[in-house]
């Protein structure tokens, strides 16, 4: 009788265990599952973002060479650019499967975008009455520098966004996108160069041996 009871209960704590081992089987495929979506994800963000950011910094760079006297059709080339800016980080936005933390940086980036291209559209509007009041509130060099003061922080913004993939900090020791990017692009060139000299020797001793 004691022999039985012992098997029994044998029996259900092994039954119990199979059944704990069975119930993780489709956990760690859900698991799988969020992470290669969270790559997905990742691929199709980054990306977009990495050229929202070269392209506010274009415009950055571009509003502080920009002065009181500069023509109009720059400060509107600017604008337009901002335009696109805004779309972009709008498409991003979109996508599904965001976590909380980078859906709100995205509005951040949003909320930096517009008020750039509003103050941009204040300086460069071709309704003289909107113009004259926007001015009168602030001259254009102030104008130009809170634009550019909101197109650096739209940059802080999209490196912070991109801080938020997890897993490309983990890929590229730290680095985000951008910065494995810059960094392999500075390391090819300097190889090339290098190469180039064994490509020129190369080239010189063919050129002699034709000759």
């Amino acid at each position: 009788m004691a022999n039985s009871l012992i098997l029994a209960t044998w029996g259900l704590v092994l039954a119990t265990l199979l059944l704990f081992v069975a119930s993780l089987v489709p956990a760690v495929g859900k698991v799988r599952e969020w992470r290669e979506q969270e790559r997905t994800l990742a691929s199709a963000l980054l990306p977009e973002l990495h050229g929202t950011r070269t392209q506010a910094t274009d415009v950055r760079d571009a509003l502080l060479r920009l002065t009181a006297d500069s023509p109009l059709e720059e400060v509107a080339h600017a604008y337009f650019t901002v335009e696109q800016l805004c779309e972009r980080a709008e498409r991003v936005q979109r996508h599904v499967g965001l976590s909380i933390d980078q859906r709100l940086e995205l509005y951040v980036l949003s909320s930096h975008l517009n008020l750039l291209g509003l103050q941009l559209s204040l300086v460069a509007s071709e309704d003289e009455n909107i113009r004259q009041m926007a001015l009168e509130d602030a001259s254009i060099e102030e104008r130009l520098r809170k634009s550019a003061n909101a197109a650096q922080a739209a940059i802080i913004s999209l490196d912070r966004a991109e801080r938020l993939f997890i897993e490309v900090r983990k890929k590229y020791g730290g680095r985000n996108f951008t910065e494995e990017m810059m960094q392999r692009v500075e390391t090819d060139s300097d190889n090339a160069e290098k190469a180039l000299v064994d490509v020129r020797r190369e080239i010189v001793r063919a050129r002699k041996g034709r000759d």
